[in-house]
């Protein structure tokens, strides 16, 4: 995989007490709590991914390949979210501009008012919307930290970039789709709307956001995925 990252710009790194894997434990909002949720977000000195799954995708079984997953499986994973960019903070206030979004683009700011609690827990509350988030930090998720852009390859054997973070003992990937999503509030409203057929819409779930552990000095394991049938494979760094 050849890396492709840009310089690193001093004038714009993220404050080290944002650095490191935090993993929500609670959001407050209009719509109503979500504790069940598996969130997490790591945070380099610029760059982030973060990664959102939902308990309702418990359903979907252990396949080889996107393409044996049935339609139902498909909107269960039509639901997930995640995106990967740069984060920018002012004083108390923190921004993350997203770069890959797995859900379609809405122009909705996502931006928080942060508190740290203590060193490892972090209140965030909106800005532009209501709602609190409560974050955890990770143990073990601090240094060393690094950030790169490859060139990686899509399901269809496509290159394209893609995003690896490393911090701690974690490792974070996210590789975008290779086709553009139509407007939409969301990914489930662009396929109720457009009712694409199966191949288009293997294509809309073709982005991969995995988050995992290192396991040796060449090797890290996959423990969460966008694409589930990945979770639990050995990557090479």
């Amino acid at each position: 995989m050849m890396d492709i990252s840009p310089q690193i710009n001093a004038k714009t790194l993220v404050p080290a007490a944002y650095m490191g894997v935090w993993q929500r434990t609670l959001l407050e909002s209009p719509a109503g709590n979500d504790d069940s949720s598996l969130v997490l977000w790591m945070q380099t000195q610029q760059y982030h991914i973060d990664l959102r799954i939902p308990a309702t995708r418990a359903g979907v079984r252990a396949v080889q390949a996107i393409e044996e997953y049935t339609e139902k499986e498909l909107l269960l994973l039509a639901n997930q979210q995640g995106f990967a960019g740069v984060t920018h903070v002012k004083s108390d206030i923190c921004q993350w501009q997203r770069e890959i979004d797995f859900q379609p683009v809405t122009g909705v700011r996502d931006i928080g008012k942060m508190l740290f609690n203590d060193y490892d827990t972090l209140i965030e509350s909106g800005v532009d919307e209501p709602y609190l988030e409560i974050w955890k930090r990770l143990e073990r998720s601090l240094q060393p930290c690094s950030f790169k852009i490859i060139s990686d390859k899509s399901h269809q054997d496509l290159k394209t970039p893609a995003y690896l973070m490393r911090s701690g003992n974690y490792v974070a990937y996210a590789r975008p789709r290779q086709v553009s999503l139509p407007k939409a509030y969301s990914l489930m409203n662009a396929i109720q709307t457009h009712q694409p057929e199966r191949e288009q819409l293997l294509d809309w779930l073709d982005f991969e956001i995995s988050f995992g552990v290192i396991v040796d000095e060449h090797h890290w394991q996959i423990k969460y995925s966008t694409l589930p049938f990945k979770e639990n494979l050995l990557v090479q760094l």
